[in-house]
């Protein structure tokens, strides 16, 4: 827990916000994290200028989910709506007009593979377990981790991971093609902040558009991608983002362009 009291804390350098979880010794998600993290992403989402943003668990792991003991003696009215707030706080992740990474260590399991699930990218430290492990207590993941899964890596290894309700290693969900890349340890938050940086400085109007684009694949398919296509890629045009990094490649070739954001 940080020195404010809260189990997660928002920070911010230059452009890129940090959301860290930090409630010792395994970050569990309860409901003061919940709420600390419904008021981190608030943070977010009313901090001027950000253009990326990491999601990061402080310790030795990044989170081992949910705290079970939240669900005792609760039943299906009592947990709607915590349900509910979950999802509607995973949508509001995967809404933000610019790109978020979730570096994850030592474990990542349940509600906390979910949340890294709604952030675009995914990092992992060597020697990480993940997993979806809810029908082990006769449930399911409660926060779209089936759901996301599949559109990461297809439905058949969203039902394996989840029927088996057991343990992978970070090596095998990227082969899965459900993380994106796995790091030594001790190099995994540099990476991921100094990557996270590097999108901040980019173009990020062409990212918004990106996010909108996949979206609304899984939504509607490639027909309603390519109609959306018509109108965000000729939007781009008018930018300054786009002016500049075209005379940029005229002038100077690849990979020299100044993006602001706009």
């Amino acid at each position: 827990m940080n020195s404010a009291g809260r189990t997660v804390s928002f920070t911010r350098e230059g452009c890129l916000g940090v959301v860290t979880l930090n409630n010792p010794p395994l970050n569990k998600i309860g409901a003061a994290l919940i709420a600390d993290l419904v008021r981190a992403i608030s943070d977010v989402e009313e901090s001027a200028g950000l253009r990326a943003v990491v999601i990061r668990g402080e310790g030795d792991v990044f989170s081992a989910g949910a705290d079970v003991a939240l669900f005792s003696g609760l039943g299906a009215e009592q947990m709607r709506p915590l349900v509910d707030s979950f999802l509607r706080l995973g949508s509001r992740i995967e809404a933000l007009p610019f790109p978020t990474l979730a570096a994850v260590h030592g474990t990542c399991i349940a509600g906390s593979l979910e949340l890294a699930l709604f952030c675009d990218l995914i990092w992992a430290a060597e020697g990480t377990t993940l997993g979806l492990p809810e029908t082990t207590l006769g449930i399911v993941p409660l926060a779209g981790g089936v759901e996301r899964v599949a559109a990461r890596a297809g439905v058949g290894r969203a039902r394996t991971i989840a029927l088996a309700g057991g343990s992978h290693t970070a090596e095998d969900f990227a082969a899965w093609g459900v993380i994106d890349r796995v790091l030594p340890a001790a190099d995994l938050h540099q990476k991921a902040q100094r990557f996270a940086l590097r999108l901040a400085d980019g173009p990020t109007l062409a990212y918004a558009a990106v996010k909108e684009l996949t979206r609304t694949y899984t939504q509607g398919g490639v027909a309603a991608a390519d109609a959306l296509l018509l109108e965000t890629a000729v939007g781009l045009f008018d930018t300054a983002d786009a002016r500049n990094g075209i005379q940029s490649y005229l002038d100077s070739g690849p990979g020299h362009s100044t993006f602001i954001g706009s």
